[in-house]
């Protein structure tokens, strides 16, 4: 057993200035419940210099008054990265970005799983950063019949151990306090072969030797290798090591490179082959029998087990989890449950949100009505209420439908129901050269493409990743919702909202069955490849915690309305200024007598009509006329922005002058010749253009950054919209033919 040692946290560096604490640990770990607890709402998200990968940072008040930035690491299982996310988390625990090492890493671990989740902790030990060990979920873990003694296990460990139970808050207090205490701890004697710790004194002296200037990770006098040898070559050995199990972090290419180290390496790797070692198996193997060792000596049975504890004799009673798992993971009833989970996710989406739909509406109309009852007639009463309330306030108005649709994607991902769709999805995707890991991502992209392509970072093989990537955009995303809301309602108002729920479902279906065929393509052509193992922990069920889903629900709906409040407000401007000049002639103007027909010579006489028209012979072989070729092109800079076009063209907001809401203006739109401009053929064309079409400029700027090069978000542009055109004129000609 070894004392914490002195090395801590309060160092000149930081001893009157701000620290940085790295919050690292296992997915599934609750580490970023950990995170919110620790921060609170002081959370912001930025990139890693220089890459594309996001780190989440909040600020956390410590009990010495100083402040702490906590950065929120991507999940890991080790130190050895195989993903984009993994390799950032295992820099920033070295050292390696130009922000510099952390002053202190929190590792947060699952009490109920804590064998495999000291894995990570062995291989920070060996880091060499002041370390302190969250021991979250400890109620879960009792509730299992299993009780660790945090104190023997700080003992072990030399490190504070902390207690916690993340989603009660119990614990945080006490995890600060330690921050402030975290220590360095010493290496343990590993229980190696004895060929391969004679290979580890020869590289790890010569590398005392040539390489005199290796960054020694804190003090490491405490190192309790048996061979008194090898005291005092700590982080050498431990650089061995690594350097032996082929390691190819960033931070050893140089030392690798090095003449005398590479010959050095290569031949303690040939005599250990020849011995019949494999250093990386040896290596793992000894990290999880002193992991063993660690555990008989801190965990014991508790009294009064309450769930079928994990540690209970075989044939005892199934968990909670298990006995759910046996129908949610069946092949056929797990299948029917997933299917009747999104339908249902549907349906609630259309019920719950209408009267919230109805009540944002007046009180924008109300807003609006009061802003503007004291402002003269003339252009700037126009852009108020046709060009801001008109626009953005007609996007506004679907916040409750996307509210609802984050909230029950944040219950599914809480109470681990996620999971458990990959795994019943893995086998359809591999058929169509998906991996299992895609699912998260393309769920994700119901929400928005772009955390969805951002967590492609996740999938380790790189053409698995670019194929996700190309996909993920024909997932119906929530920008998507207010055209698939307006147009649905336009056309299906009096049909009930079951009948409306399953329009929606079946875009959705739609855009995953495009993704399917896309993905079959790719996967025979493009991306031709073997398949990749897919391996995946299922968390246990729990209780979605209320909090958790509230912040997820604000902090993306909160996205949304910021969007609605930058993007789309300037855009909406822009449109009603082309809108609404040059104006009418006052002698052309006079010859209307009804507004809808003065304000529909208005607008084809402005800039946007002109552009309109100019578009027409590209979009009329799909039954389109100008006013929706303004849409779509104002579409192509977020897909909502559409809606706010068409609410600015009919002029549907002037609260003094309002004809009819969109909706019905949409309807009673005609034709010089009487013909409706809006029929159901062209409006299940527009819902198809949607689903199919790349319109988002966002999206495509973020898979520029995620694939390196233009070539990949070019192709995708190309692809989908041509995919997008001849479909849709495809069912226009074949919805003439058949009249």
């Amino acid at each position: 057993m070894h004392s914490c040692s002195p090395a801590t946290v309060s160092t000149d560096k930081t001893a009157s200035g701000v620290l940085t604490v790295a919050l690292a640990g296992n997915p599934n770990s609750g580490k970023t419940t950990i995170f919110n607890a620790l921060t609170g709402m002081r959370q912001r998200v930025a990139n890693y210099p220089g890459i594309t990968v996001e780190k989440k940072i909040g600020i956390c008040s410590l009990p010495d008054g100083r402040q702490a930035v906590v950065i929120d690491l991507p999940g890991m299982y080790s130190l050895i990265s195989r993903s984009p996310d993994e390799l950032v988390a295992m820099e920033v625990l070295r050292g390696l970005h130009r922000e510099g090492p952390p002053d202190a890493v929190v590792v947060v671990v699952d009490a109920s799983n804590l064998e495999r989740n000291l894995y990570l902790v062995s291989q920070l030990i060996e880091v060499g950063r002041p370390l302190v060990v969250a021991l979250n979920m400890v109620d879960v873990a009792e509730r299992r019949g299993i009780r660790i003694d945090a104190a023997a296990l700080e003992r072990e460990l030399g490190v504070p151990v902390v207690p916690v139970v993340g989603h009660k808050r119990q614990g945080i207090d006490e995890l600060k306090q330690a921050i402030l205490r975290a220590a360095v701890a010493p290496l343990p004697d590993w229980p190696l072969p004895q060929a391969m710790k004679e290979e580890l004194l020869v590289v790890g002296g010569a590398l005392a030797i040539l390489r005199p200037g290796v960054p020694h990770p804190g003090d490491r006098s405490g190192t309790a290798h048996a061979d008194s040898a090898a005291r005092g070559l700590g982080p050498y050995l431990a650089l061995a090591e690594r350097l032996l199990i082929g390691d190819h972090a960033c931070d050893l290419q140089d030392i690798a490179r090095h003449e005398a180290v590479g010959a050095l390496v290569s031949s303690a790797a040939r005599r250990m082959q020849e011995a019949g070692i494999d250093p990386m198996q040896a290596d793992i193997e000894a990290h999880y029998r002193w992991i063993e060792g660690v555990v008989a000596r801190c965990v014991r049975p508790a009294q009064g087990e309450t769930d079928g504890a994990s540690c209970a004799p075989e044939g005892a009673r199934r968990t909670w989890t298990e006995r759910a798992d046996a129908v949610l993971l069946h092949r056929v009833w797990g299948l029917a449950a997933f299917a009747g989970i999104m339908a249902s996710l549907f349906v609630a989406i259309f019920w719950l949100a209408q009267p919230l739909m109805g009540a944002v509406e007046t009180g924008i109309q109300s807003l609006g009505q009061w802003v503007t009852s004291a402002m003269p007639a003339g252009p700037l009463k126009d852009l108020v209420t046709d060009g801001i309330f008109g626009g953005v306030g007609a996007v506004l108005v679907f916040v409750p439908q996307i509210a609802l649709l984050f909230m029950f994607l944040a219950i599914l991902e809480d109470s681990g129901y996620l999971a458990r769709a990959a795994f019943l999805m893995d086998r359809a995707l591999a058929k169509v050269g998906l991996h299992g890991k895609s699912f998260i991502p393309l769920l994700s992209s119901f929400a928005c493409a772009i955390p969805g392509i951002l967590a492609t970072r996740t999938i380790e093989n790189r053409r698995d990743r670019l194929g996700t990537v190309l996909v993920a955009p024909f997932m119906s995303c929530s920008a998507r919702l207010p055209v698939y809301s307006l147009l649905i309602g336009v056309f299906f108002s009096s049909a009930g909202a079951v009948v409306q729920a399953g329009v929606m479902l079946g875009l959705y279906v739609l855009g995953i069955a495009a993704a399917v065929v896309t993905a079959l393509v790719f996967k025979r052509t493009l991306l031709k490849g073997p398949a990749a193992a897919f391996i995946l922990e299922m968390p246990t069920y729990k209780l979605p915690q209320i909090s958790q889903v509230a912040r997820h629900v604000w902090v993306n709906t909160r996205e949304f309305i910021k969007r609605a409040g930058t993007i789309i407000f300037s855009l909406s401007v822009v449109m009603w200024a082309m809108a609404y000049y040059p104006r009418l002639p006052a002698d052309q103007a006079a010859r209307y007598a009804d507004a809808r027909e003065l304000g529909a010579a208005q607008a084809r006489h402005s800039i946007a009509g002109r552009l309109g028209r100019a578009l027409e012979p590209v979009i009329a072989p799909l039954g389109y006329d100008w006013k929706m070729g303004v849409g779509l092109v104002g579409a192509f800079a977020a897909r909502e922005v559409f809606v706010s076009t068409l609410g600015i063209i009919y002029g549907v907001s002037d609260s003094e002058e309002r004809v009819a809401d969109l909706a019905s203006a949409m309807r009673a739109d005609r034709y010089p010749d009487g013909r409706p401009v809006w029929t159901p053929l062209v409006a299940v064309s527009l819902l198809l253009w949607f689903v199919l079409a790349m319109q988002c400029m966002s999206t495509i700027a973020v898979v520029r950054r995620e694939t390196g090069t233009w070539r990949w978000p070019l192709f995708m542009v190309l692809y989908m919209n041509a995919l997008a055109y001849a479909l849709c004129l495809a069912l226009n000609v074949a919805g003439k033919l058949l009249g």
